[in-house]
């Protein structure tokens, strides 16, 4: 019985030995001509790693190419993995695996990545993630709106987002509240924003970034807030298209200045001016149309007579 239970002691001893054992990867750096370097981050199960004792190494066919721990940068208040990975051949495939410290467990990355001499993957903006399972790339504002403001109208052509509000809405100091894509972040001047807590300045337009989740992926979007133009009493005329002549569309205003906007689809087709109380738009195919005045919109749909 004695014995037993002493075996029993030493397996258990000699198990969480193996377990809490630091892997010990280490290159040959004067075997290999050329290098690459990455400026990464590392994501466990969702959670960034943030201890020097965390680790991500390089691997092809086995044989480690590269490895580091994590520092901790003060200007970032955010930990990375700076590191070189070293190779004799452009385009071997680079195998990872990451080294979580507080759970003592080494996790294999399925990313891989191709060598190339010279490259630099990752900056200290926009680092490079090793990550299991793999972080969300998409980086969409799904939608934009301010605290205790509504948005009488947007308009959205590509990366630009014009919204209008109502006349005497500061709009030097707003709340934005937005919606991005899973583990998305909202950035502007540099400065990480949270829905419903930072409060801008819109007098000028502002240039938002939206960093994907796993910061593969930037997009930029300039957002403009406008007051509702006052446009005067407006009349609508349509003139439906036939086989020989396109349709039209006239608007009349009694005040002028204005920008009119025709879109198809929510595609922009025509813009003009009002002047003289009036704009045409001539020449128009069948189909259902949107005339945009300032904050205002009219549906008309042109017909195709026989």
């Amino acid at each position: 019985m004695k014995r037993i239970i002493t075996n029993i002691i030493v397996f258990f001893f000699i198990g969480i030995t193996v377990y809490g054992q630091e892997p010990t990867w280490s290159v040959n750096e004067n075997d290999f001509e050329y290098t690459m370097s990455f400026v990464a981050f590392l994501n466990v199960d969702g959670a960034t790693l943030t201890s020097t004792n965390d680790k991500v190494a390089a691997f092809v066919g086995g044989e480690c190419r590269g490895v580091t721990n994590l520092i901790y940068v003060s200007g970032k208040d955010r930990y990375y993995a700076y590191f070189n990975v070293f190779s004799n051949t452009n385009g071997e495939a680079l195998n990872f695996k990451v080294y979580d410290s507080t759970n003592d467990n080494v996790v294999d990355i399925v990313k891989t990545v191709n060598f190339e001499i010279n490259a630099l993957y990752g900056d200290l903006a926009q680092a490079f993630s090793f990550a299991s399972p793999a972080l969300n790339d998409k980086a969409e504002l799904i939608s934009f709106n301010f605290k205790d403001v509504t948005i009488s109208n947007r308009n959205i052509q590509d990366n630009a987002m014009t919204l209008y509000v109502d006349n005497g809405i500061n709009v030097s100091a707003l709340t934005s509240i937005f919606e991005l894509s899973t583990g998305a972040q909202l950035f502007s001047e540099s400065q990480k924003l949270i829905s419903d807590s930072n409060v801008l300045d819109f007098t000028n337009s502002v240039i938002v970034e939206v960093l994907s989740e796993d910061e593969s992926t930037r997009n930029e979007w300039e957002i403009t807030v406008s007051y509702n133009a006052v446009i005067g009493n407006l009349t609508f005329y349509k003139k439906d298209a036939v086989c020989y002549s396109g349709g039209a569309i006239k608007v009349l205003s009694s005040e002028n200045g204005s920008e009119v906007v025709l879109l198809k689809n929510q595609v922009v087709q025509a813009a003009q001016t009002l002047n003289n109380g009036e704009v045409i738009f001539t020449s128009l195919g069948a189909g259902d149309y949107t005339i945009q005045v300032n904050g205002f919109e009219k549906q008309i749909s042109i017909n195709l007579k026989e």
